[in-house]
């Protein structure tokens, strides 16, 4: 439609006055945009502090209201408010919120077109958010861990199948550069154990090898199932690729059914987001500092070794977003673009300088969608150890830092006092730890 503006009748003076004031109106949303939106990082640093304190009711708290309410940054509320209440040892509670998450996440999925074109000429901070991929995965590790502290282990079963059950769709899909996730393998391999189901543990332990090799359980796993599969010639394969004697496997043989303690350990902090140095416009995944590289855990004063790791959240958030990066380039460009007609037409039905106003209010909210899950750990480890039966045990667990010294984290020197249930005749205590 052609737009006249020096016309010398009323219509045209009216219709110039007209567009002055969309123009001029469209402005001051720009200024709005920049000026009046507080992000979700420092409306909810408060929250995040008494988390990182260990004062996760606190945090909980803080986080209930925009858990429960409709808005573009509900998706954060309930993971981080979930993830508080996890630690909490409020696990009922937690799944509720992870449930809710994750129903969320699939609906936040699907943004209006009209949504998606408006984001062009301002920034993605406009629309809920969606979550990231490695994100949306976690939510069913963390309702498998809730089910396995709760004592529900077949529903622990279920999400630990629905975690690489989602990344198998974004592999094929989404045609994602993504691996499988190791962790969820290997608690489903645990609990097919307590389940006498030997043949679905032993796929599954195959399946970790492949993913995690340099785990180094999995020299006793793999030939432990061999054996309880009645594999010979597996059980041959494996002891001379780990080199087991003849005593390690008797000694391996001899233990499968004494009780075992696993603690299972969230260390340290997740990456996060910040503005790309290239461009500013760009996210980027940073890590943050992280003393502790392995917890050294001792058992009724008996030093028995150190934790490893099974999923390493930081390494796996900046391999996701970089493998996205071209997707979210391509975008910014034709938000470029699209800014320069927007702004080109403005002063052309307009002014001049508030066109060139306009272009500059578009650029100044070109900013990068800093939002992400802030309460995850770098990483998961875990720490499994055979025992003799005793009515309870007292567990240490120290943080190391990357040269084996002793670190003084925030969390200090934990310690827990675990007995097994004799109701519940269980063959595994799983011990939680939370590690700042």
């Amino acid at each position: 439609m052609r737009f006249e503006i020096s016309g010398q009748g009323s219509r045209s003076k009216a219709t110039s006055h007209g567009g002055s004031s969309l123009a001029l109106g469209f402005c001051l949303i720009l200024v709005l945009l920049i000026f009046g939106c507080s992000s979700y990082t420092s409306t909810t640093r408060s929250a995040r502090d008494e988390f990182y304190s260990g004062k996760y009711t606190d945090a909980a708290k803080r986080l209930e209201k925009g858990a429960h309410e409709d808005g573009v940054d509900q998706l954060l509320y309930l993971f981080d408010r979930a993830t508080a209440l996890h630690h909490a040892g409020e696990y009922e509670e937690s799944n509720k919120d992870f449930h809710l998450a994750d129903k969320l996440a699939e609906i936040k999925d699907y943004t209006s077109l009209a949504t998606e074109v408006a984001t062009l000429v301002t920034n993605d901070k406009i629309i809920p958010y969606k979550g990231e991929d490695f994100e949306k995965t976690l939510i069913p590790q963390y309702l498998a861990l809730n089910y396995l502290m709760l004592g529900k282990h077949e529903d622990a079963l279920v999400e630990c199948r629905r975690v690489n059950h989602k990344l198998h769709l974004m592999i094929t899909q989404g045609q994602r550069k993504y691996q499988l996730n190791p962790m969820a393998s290997y608690l489903a391999a645990i609990l097919y154990e307590d389940n006498r189901e030997w043949d679905h543990a032993y796929i599954d332990y195959q399946a970790v090898k492949k993913l995690l090799p340099e785990l180094s359980y999995l020299r006793e796993d793999l030939y432990r199932l061999a054996w309880r599969n009645k594999i010979r010639e597996d059980m041959q394969r494996w002891a001379e690729e780990f080199g087991l004697s003849a005593e390690e496997q008797k000694r391996i043989r001899d233990t499968a059914n004494k009780p075992e303690i696993i603690v299972i350990i969230e260390n340290g902090r997740s990456p996060e987001k910040q503005p790309h140095p290239t461009w500013t416009a760009l996210p980027r995944y940073v890590p943050r500092y992280n003393p502790v590289s392995q917890l050294e855990v001792t058992v009724n004063q008996e030093t028995l070794g150190l934790s490893q790791t099974l999923f390493d959240v930081e390494k796996t958030a900046i391999q996701n977003l970089d493998d996205k990066f071209a997707g979210i380039l391509a975008k910014k460009v034709g938000g470029v673009v699209a800014k320069e007609v927007v702004a080109h037409q403005i002063g052309k039905r307009t002014d001049p300088i508030i066109g060139a106003l306009a272009w500059l209010g578009m650029h100044a909210v070109n900013q990068a969608d800093l939002r992400s899950w802030l309460t995850l750990p770098k990483d998961f480890q875990i720490f499994r150890v055979r025992v003799e039966p005793a009515e309870s045990y007292t567990i240490r667990i120290r943080p190391k830092s990357f040269d084996d010294r002793e670190v003084a984290s925030s969390s200090g020197v934990i310690e827990k006092i675990v007995r097994f249930d004799p109701s519940r005749k269980e063959k595994r205590i799983f011990v939680p730890v939370r590690v700042m």
